[in-house]
């Protein structure tokens, strides 16, 4: 039984060990772009918050008949959308088909494409959305995508932007609680780590313990 806690409480602390990193990582979040009969919504992505990481899932929401959108992005900033490093999607339509079983029954049919920005594709891209009707190009549209660079800034450091001094307003000031605050539920954590390990020592000591008086006993009934 005891060596069942032992391996228990060792559990326990990998799984905490494991969150620490965890409780500052960024994690991955995903801009949703609606493709209606008229424009992207949003068209342009340059809100500072999309960086690098993130993803853009495009969904096609068109309700003309016969309408099919494709997008297209330039990754290399050259101007042309269709060489082999660019992103292009296949042709979205507003919904597929599927069986009894819940199929789909043309495979190459799809509503939605993602795009996901690895953690190094900082920079301005641009793409465009061909739409098509009775597989005629009707229209072409143009948008462009900013990532942000993904900084990290370790519990009670500066960050850019940020005020020093006398001439700081309160508000200014109060713009650090949030880097506090997750640099109090890090030590936390670190803290219930050194916490299970020095129960693992105890235990330990314990059954060791526990073997002597049970060996010293069955000496002396001997």
């Amino acid at each position: 039984m005891a060596r069942k806690e032992v391996a228990g409480l060792l559990v326990i602390s990998l799984c905490l060990v494991l969150l620490v990193p965890n409780a500052v990582a960024h994690e991955q979040e995903t801009l949703n772009v609606i493709l209606v009969n008229d424009e992207a919504r949003p068209g342009n992505v340059t809100d500072v918050s999309f960086v690098e990481g993130n993803g853009i899932v495009f969904r096609m929401r068109d309700s003309t008949e016969n309408v099919s959108m494709r997008i297209s992005i330039d990754n290399n900033g050259d101007g042309v959308y269709s060489n082999e490093s660019d992103n292009v999607s296949s042709w979205l339509t507003r919904s597929c088909e599927l069986d009894e079983n819940g199929t789909l029954v043309n495979e190459a049919c799809a509503v939605s494409y993602e795009r996901v920005f690895s953690s190094t594709s900082q920079g301005n891209y641009t793409y465009q959305i061909e739409r098509r009707v009775n597989d005629s190009i009707v229209e072409i549209w143009n948008y462009t995508i900013t990532v942000h660079p993904d900084i990290h800034v370790e519990p009670g450091q500066p960050s850019v932007g940020d005020c020093f001094g006398s001439g700081c307003s309160d508000n200014e000031n109060v713009v650090g609680a949030g880097e506090e605050n997750e640099g109090d539920t890090e030590q936390i954590l670190y803290g219930l780590v050194i916490v299970s390990a020095l129960g693992i020592i105890m235990l330990l000591a314990s059954i060791r313990n526990e073997k002597a008086t049970i060996a010293s006993e069955h000496e002396e009934s001997e």
